[in-house]
Parts: C-alpha cells; sequence; structure tokens
C-alpha cells in the first residue's frame, strides 16, 4: 500500500489497530534536507521496554507496566513518486488484544470527528447539557463504544472550546472596566476567578447601591441562570430582590464558565464576601442540583425554594412533546402549578393530570413531584416575607 504522507499512513494503521484491537503510536521518523518524511515507523504502544525505576522500591503503590517489548509495527519508506509507501509490516503480538466492548477506550483511537464536534459546539450554543450530547451522539452511533471517544474526552473539548473563545484580551478589557468602576465607586467590589493560563473562568460583581440595597431588601434572593445571550454563551447569573415599593433591585451579577457545583460555590463565596457575610433567608432558584448542593454547602443558614416559573418552562422543555399533542395540557398544568392553595385538592388535581396524559411514570414529573416542598411563586413569597 502506499500513501500520500505521513498523517494518511498513520490514520490507516489506527483504524486497522482499532479493528484488531491495539492502541499505536509513533516511533521513528527520518526526513530528507528539505524535511520530507523518508522513513516512518508506526508500531504497537506496549514495543519497547520499560527501565529500571529505583524510586519504584518503597511506593505504597506501583502503576501497571505496560511496555512490555511487542514486536507489531509498520514501516514506511519514501519511493520515487512521492508516495510512502509499506515496506515491512509485523503483525504479531506478544499480549492478549482488546475485546470488542473495550475498543474504544484505546488511547490512540479516541478521537471526536469533525462532525461530532459540529453537533458538540451546536448543542453547546443551545444551552444542553453535557451529558445529554453525549446521550445523543450514543445513540446516533449506535452505543457509547462506537462515539469513538470517551466521555472524559468530550468533557474536556467544550471546556478547551470556552477558553478558546474568552481570549486573554477580552479578560484584560474586564479587568480594567472593574478598575475603573472601582476608581469611580470606592464601595465597588468585583471578584475575577482565573485558570491556571490566566483564561477567566467567572466573575462576579456589585456596585455600592446594590451592596445597600441587599443590606436592607436582601432577605429574599432570587438568583438565576437561565440568560445565555453573551456572545460566548457563558450563564449570565443576575442576584435579585424587591424592595418595600415592591421595585426590582439587583443586588448583583456573575458571568459563569460553567455550571458546575465549584463554578457555584466559588459565586456564592463571593457574593457572601461583598455583603459581609450576611446570608438571605430564603433563596429561590431554577432546579438544578449542582446549585443546590453549592447552596447547601455555603448559604448554611438559608431556606433553598425552587421558583415555579422555571418549573413551568422546564416543563415546555421536558414536556414538549405532550404540549404539542394537546392544547388543554397548557391550561391543566398551568393550573397545577398555579391556581390551587388547599393541599388535597392539590393532590388531587396532579393525579388528575397526570392519568388524563398518561405520565404517571413520567421521570422528569416523578422529580419535580419528590421536591414539591420546595416550590415557591416568586413574587407573592417576596412580597409576603417583606410585609
Amino acid at each position: 500500500m502506499k500513501f500520500d504522507g505521513d498523517d494518511s499512513a498513520y490514520e490507516f494503521y489506527k483504524a486497522y489497530a482499532h479493528i484488531i484491537g491495539f492502541s499505536v503510536k509513533k516511533r521513528y521518523i527520518k526526513r530528507t534536507k528539505v524535511g520530507e518524511v523518508k522513513r516512518r515507523t508506526f508500531c504497537c504502544s506496549k514495543e519497547g521496554k520499560k527501565g529500571f525505576d529505583k524510586r519504584r522500591k518503597n511506593v505504597a503503590f506501583q502503576r501497571p507496566i505496560t511496555i512490555i517489548g511487542c514486536k507489531a509495527q509498520m514501516i514506511c519508506l519514501l519511493k520515487k513518486d512521492g508516495l510512502l509507501e509499506i515496506v515491512s509490516f509485523e503483525a504479531n503480538h506478544n499480549h492478549e488484544l482488546a475485546p470488542t466492548p473495550m475498543k474504544h477506550m484505546l488511547r490512540s483511537n479516541e478521537k471526536i470527528s469533525s462532525a461530532q464536534k459540529a453537533i458538540a459546539n451546536d448543542a453547546e450554543r443551545a444551552g444542553l447539557p453535557i451529558k445529554a450530547t453525549i446521550d445523543l451522539l450514543a445513540i446516533q452511533n449506535g452505543g457509547r463504544q462506537n462515539n469513538g471517544f470517551l466521555d472524559l474526552d468530550y468533557k474536556n473539548y467544550i471546556p478547551a472550546q470556552r477558553r478558546a473563545a474568552m481570549i486573554k484580551g477580552d479578560g484584560q478589557e474586564i479587568m480594567d472596566y472593574f478598575r475603573k468602576a472601582q476608581s469611580e465607586d470606592p464601595s465597588f467590589f468585583y471578584s475575577v476567578q482565573l485558570d491556571d493560563d490566566d483564561f477567566v473562568l467567572n466573575m462576579f460583581w456589585a456596585d455600592g447601591r446594590s451592596i445597600i440595597d441587599y443590606k436592607y431588601f436582601g432577605d429574599v434572593l432570587c438568583f438565576d441562570t437561565t440568560y445565555r445571550t453573551n456572545e460566548y454563551g457563558r450563564p449570565f447569573a443576575p442576584f435579585v430582590g424587591v424592595n418595600h415599593l415592591k421595585q426590582t433591585v439587583i443586588f448583583g451579577a456573575a458571568l459563569l464558565y460553567d455550571e458546575t457545583i465549584s463554578s457555584f460555590k466559588w459565586l456564592f463565596e463571593a457574593f457572601l464576601g461583598a455583603m459581609a457575610g450576611k446570608q438571605p433567608n430564603t433563596i429561590l432558584t431554577d432546579q438544578s442540583a449542582a446549585m443546590a448542593k453549592a447552596i447547601e454547602e455555603v448559604f448554611t443558614e438559608t431556606h433553598h425554594r425552587l421558583c415555579v416559573s422555571h418549573i413551568y418552562q422546564n416543563a415546555a422543555k421536558h414536556l414538549s412533546h405532550v404540549f404539542h399533542a394537546s392544547d388543554q395540557f397548557a391550561s391543566d398544568f398551568s393550573s397545577c402549578i398555579y391556581d390551587y392553595e388547599d393541599e388535597d385538592e392539590w393532590f388531587r388535581a396532579w393525579d388528575v393530570m397526570l392519568q388524563k396524559y398518561g405520565l404517571e411514570n413520567n421521570e422528569w414529573l416523578d422529580g419535580i413531584f419528590s421536591v414539591k416542598e420546595k416550590w415557591a411563586m416568586v413574587m407573592g413569597v417576596i412580597c409576603l416575607l417583606l410585609i
């Protein structure tokens, strides 16, 4: 066989290795005076022998040795026609090969294809969770083992794309803006979290007026991450309340890198730092397991409640097939969410709705129902507690 270049030969050998069940590596290369590949050797990843390391003597745990002198290899040589030709091929291995269910875990075959990257980027812009996108790709490919990559590869790809989008120049502009705002308003507070490469991860800010407003009206706090209108697709997260005139007031705002427990913990700790450690009596949020865990760990004196308007919005996404199939469902679901004050009447109405639309075993509704004690009307609760 002949190849038009080093990369083509490597991709062929990787594809062959995936079928057989081993991982490959580039071993030896020789170039011409003009830098053209003259000779190239590809081999099994278990080729070679591991030298003895004295530091391995007294360690508590030793990694298994994977380099065991396997001789399987493919050697290509540059011919006069400018193509690389296979001149030597050793197919035998001195070890067991990976069985079919494990082939997708071979390191040299872990690769997110261009088509999969396009789907991942679209899903990211649409705000779909990483796990949901991986599940979608697995369904399309007939199982996770056919994705061509590990879940961890995808989870690393998305953050890398986000970091690349937030270039250093933008981070510097943000810092310059915050410093200028603080020079004009000494009470202006900001906090920025950077990664190891000085890329901006998370940021929180609050001006002097917001801090004063929170001091007087911060008993009940609304926290929302549903806004993704910025260019980078980062969640914009305002902290909102209501003053004595029933006017909306903003206590602070944040741009988050992602919606993980660590990001939320950092943000809530930054918020408390700006507000002299004062915790709200009640915080109203969207339903998020990561957010709930962070609230539990940081806002230890705060009651956590779920905003029913967000529950309705999430229902439109999780139950879209029911909304489209029946014009009456929207009205019935809205009635269950907003109209009932008597608990027994609400239980009966909920059961009737489930039976009417065949939703008795719906996983999302079961999850929402299991945390019904946290449901709360946002404006109603805020005004009531402020009075």
